[in-house]
């Protein structure tokens, strides 16, 4: 396995950081439903007033809802548009086996700096040839292996649902009974109980595919 660090000019809510200039976006999932690619993310450090606006008019996403805020950031989730889902590259995941481990956008707000875990350089090389087919820049940064002794669960889940399980595990939440509600251990990671409990709900789901 290999981590591989670049930086691609996807158009994905570029329009809502026009009018946010100071505005950082951070991934937190993205996942397939019934009704379309839905995409949750931190906005952090700018208006988050404009950018909301921002969001209303940005082509390639719909249906904003905030699920989630801390003094300093919200947690928003998505449904991609159908041109959001022409340029999103996130369809050919499963397919290439590829997991994201860290995505924000660039400070430049020309695309996103991403940090991939791939199989191996052939993988890479395809995932160049899709970006390509897509007309997206794709500016590689850095390759390196992955951590030898790292779990298939350690690279499947993202970093924020290792924080949110490993929080509920040490705080009682799973203990039985029970020794805190989910809105103790929510107010220990900064985030709402619904935000929390999706990110417990996909975090176990990992372990079980990965596990079991």
């Amino acid at each position: 396995m290999i981590v591989v660090e670049f930086r691609m000019n996807s158009p994905i809510l570029q329009e809502s950081l026009t009018h946010a200039p100071e505005m950082t976006i951070s991934y937190e999932e993205m996942y397939q439903t019934d009704e379309g690619i839905l995409f949750l993310f931190w906005a952090t450090e700018g208006d988050l007033t404009a950018f909301e606006d921002g969001l209303d008019a940005d082509p390639t996403v719909a249906n904003p809802t905030q699920l989630a805020e801390t003094q300093t950031r919200r947690l928003y989730r998505v449904t991609f548009t159908e041109y959001g889902e022409n340029v999103a590259t996130y369809p050919t995941w499963p397919e290439l086996n590829i997991t994201v481990l860290d995505a924000t956008t660039a400070t430049t707000h020309e695309g996103w700096i991403l940090r991939m875990q791939m199989s191996s350089r052939e993988t890479l090389q395809r995932f160049r040839e899709i970006c390509a087919e897509n007309d997206l820049e794709f500016c590689l940064k850095t390759v390196y292996k992955a951590r030898e002794n790292a779990t298939e669960a350690d690279t499947q889940l993202t970093s924020s649902q290792r924080e949110a399980l490993i929080a509920a595990r040490e705080l009682g939440y799973f203990q039985v009974p029970r020794r805190v509600p989910l809105a103790t251990v929510a107010d220990h990671c900064g985030i709402s109980s619904q935000a929390l409990s999706e990110r417990l709900r996909r975090g176990t789901a990992t372990l079980i595919d990965t596990a079991l």
